[in-house]
């Protein structure tokens, strides 16, 4: 009998306050009903999460009633109730009766323990706010709806009150920002869609407009009867007072989720304690957990902000009248170790990119990928750190953290995430008169503008830290922000004038004297010499670059400079001895960053004229994947389409296909439509 499947008795439907648990306990039941599958029902609302919940005793007097007992025939103990409950059932059972039990609204396993049947031809159907796990129940968790769906229960509530409504049937209309903005949460819709039926002179837009403006969403989701935060109320009354306070604190975290080690250290709390905690509330709904992460709903993180901000008020004005400290300082405290630790242990991983491992943090992370594990996971908390940082006066954090940040940033190309930052940095390290900070947070803002490819604002970032440099009198910073100056220009189309302000940079440099910029400015000026065809030139500057940084050990920055090299010789007609500096571009082993590997291999690739097809594409799959890890789309595109031609050279068209079409898609994503018609044609070509 092992293998027969034992029938579900008991289903329990779980989710967030507002979600819609009665509304599909009810439909389906209904539905169930018509199908045949039962002969009756019987239906209770717990009211778990009210004040005065009905207790087990009183749910089974009012199932007795309803199964048709006499008032004098319900004992008075509540075991004797649940008894002659079962009893009652078993007789309509053994009748050929089946009933479906709705339990609405159960607060815990032991509100609904005695409402089972004790025949399993009969179903319960629990709803709650927390997940049940000990009722030995099949478990449904109900999420908020699709964004599609939450659009269309829109539509639906407005078209039902008024068929002839046609504000939610235009496209454009902003009916999918209204339901975003509603956190696609079926009681906020409904609240939005009675709003609109209570105004019929309003827009879905202006709706959408003024729920987007509104200083507080839970107070503007209000119909006069549901409201969303009185929803949530009921919920948060029934924390214990560490899961409370926890939920409040988790509202402090600047990014969308967070993990364990970062909880731990927001609570200030043992990590057994934290976890059971934070499984507790994910329980109660409050929380989501996926990948050991923890996030709220977009709503239920106001709610908690406000929380903070009542807390946080209270606190002020009790201190105002009465001299107290009340409970700002928790939160204040709180805030600042999360900074702290998101900054500590940003600096930690971010040393292991760049083979400098702090001793202070030298067990933090392993290896490289443990560190760029966590900076992955932390990306938007760090971010976001910068910005909260900034807003709570923690200027420290708000000035540093940018830093730590810039080699992973540009280690996978989240140009946009450091132009915030530092822009962030900027405005912050000014506004503390931290001129040398303000100087290098320039200086990185015109390298993050470049990699954007918004050259004039570069240019300007450049400027901003050149002067700055040449007022504190640090003369290797400035010649170091020449050259980020220079690659701005050069990039821009003005490459005389990049060349000159590399040859001030290389000059200040000797005189320092800095090896490692010296040889940095050398690249810079190869590049520009073969922008203006001056390729004697551009060879010796690039060949003494990777000299020096020969002599300095750095392989990376030596196989990027002999790869410049390559490309001087080989447009000066010195084919060997380009293909030789490409050979001993891939002899020089590490090559650092995956974007720095991407584009070693792609020109090697384009050089080395012996390669056979399957060689080429052997480095050129090593390109893409480097591309992927790099995020920098746009140097994928082009590796991709360079293995559709190796396939091609190596008589697969299939491959070539394949290889050109995610090419094509990429360019088109990037809107660079020459270079998609390009692919496309040979497409057509292969095709033919």
């Amino acid at each position: 009998m092992d293998d027969v499947a034992v029938p579900v008795v008991v289903t329990s439907v779980a989710g967030l306050a507002g979600v819609g648990k009665t509304a599909l306990a009810l439909a389906c039941g209904h539905t169930a009903t018509e199908a045949g599958w039962f002969t009756g029902s019987l239906f209770i609302d717990l009211h778990g999460y009210d004040e005065s919940p009905v207790q087990p005793g009183q749910a089974l007097e009012a199932f007795l009633r309803a199964l048709g007992v006499e008032p004098t025939g319900i004992p008075a103990r509540v075991e004797e109730r649940a008894a002659l409950y079962r009893s009652e059932l078993q007789d309509r059972a053994a009748q050929g009766q089946r009933l479906l039990i709705v339990a609405d609204n159960a607060a815990s396993g032991d509100q609904v323990r005695l409402l089972l049947p004790g025949d399993h031809r009969h179903r319960v159907l629990i709803t709650s706010r927390h997940t049940l796990p000990t009722l030995d129940a099949r478990l449904v968790d109900l999420a908020v709806l699709s964004p599609e769906a939450a659009a269309a229960l829109l539509r639906h509530a407005v078209r039902r009150a008024d068929p002839a409504d046609q504000r939610v049937l235009d496209t454009g209309n902003g009916l999918e920002e209204l339901a975003g903005l509603c956190g696609y949460l079926p009681l906020a819709l409904h609240i939005s869609a009675a709003l609109l039926i209570l105004e019929p002179g309003q827009t879905v837009a202006e709706l959408t407009r003024e729920l987007a403006a509104a200083q507080s969403r839970l107070s503007f989701l209000d119909d006069g009867e549901r409201a969303v935060r009185a929803a949530f109320d009921l919920s948060y009354r029934r924390l214990p007072a560490e899961d409370a306070e926890l939920f409040r604190l988790l509202a402090l975290n600047p990014g969308p989720d967070i993990g364990l080690g970062a909880a731990t250290v927001l609570a200030d709390r043992p990590l057994p304690k934290i976890r059971t905690v934070l499984r507790s509330l994910v329980q109660a709904h409050l929380l989501d957990c996926v990948n050991r992460r923890w996030s709220m709903h977009d709503l239920v993180r106001d709610y908690a902000v406000e929380l903070v901000d009542d807390a946080q008020y209270a606190a002020a004005d009790g201190g105002e009248r009465e001299g107290a400290t009340g409970a700002t300082r928790p939160y204040t405290a709180a805030l600042s170790r999360l900074l702290e630790h998101y900054t500590a242990t940003a600096r930690a991983a971010s040393a292991r990119l760049t083979n400098q491992p702090d001793p202070s943090t030298s067990g933090e992370f392993a290896d490289l990928d443990g560190a760029l594990a966590w900076l992955d996971d932390e990306r938007a908390n760090l971010t976001a750190s910068v910005a909260a940082a900034a807003a709570t006066k923690h200027t420290d954090v708000a000035v540093r953290l940018p830093v730590i940040l810039y080699d992973y940033l540009i280690w996978h190309g989240y140009f946009d995430d450091l132009i915030a930052v530092t822009a962030t940095a900027c405005a912050i390290a000014h506004e503390a008169g931290a001129l040398a900070a303000e100087a290098g947070a320039w200086n990185n803002l015109g390298i993050a503008l470049t990699e954007a490819s918004r050259y004039d604002d570069a240019i300007d970032a450049h400027t901003q830290a050149c002067e700055l440099f040449a007022s504190l009198g640090d003369h290797n910073e400035r010649g170091k922000a020449l050259n980020g100056l220079g690659a701005a220009l050069r990039d821009s189309g003005q490459h005389a004038e990049a060349l000159r302000v590399h040859q001030e940079a290389l000059t200040i440099q000797e005189a320092v004297p800095d090896v490692q910029e010296q040889a940095a400015v050398l690249n810079s000026l190869s590049l520009d010499h073969q922008e203006l065809m001056n390729f004697e030139d551009a060879c010796a500057t690039a060949e003494k670059a990777a000299s020096l940084f020969h002599q300095l050990g750095d392989t990376t920055n030596k196989a990027k400079s002999l790869c410049t090299a390559a490309f001087a010789l080989q447009a000066s007609g010195r084919n060997e001895e380009a293909q030789a500096a490409c050979e001993r571009a891939i002899a020089a082993g590490s090559v650092g960053s995956p974007r720095d590997e991407a584009s070693i291999l792609m020109t090697c690739v384009e050089i080395l004229a012996d390669l056979t097809p399957q060689q080429q594409i052997a480095y050129l799959d090593r390109a893409q994947a480097a591309c992927e890890r790099a995020n920098d789309q746009g140097l994928q595109a082009y590796a991709l389409f360079s293995i559709g031609r190796a396939w091609i050279a190596a008589g697969d068209t299939n491959q070539a296909t394949a290889h050109l079409t995610r090419a094509a898609a990429m360019f088109e994503d990037l809107d660079l439509i020459d270079e998609a018609g390009e692919v496309r044609e040979l497409i057509a070509l292969l095709r033919s």
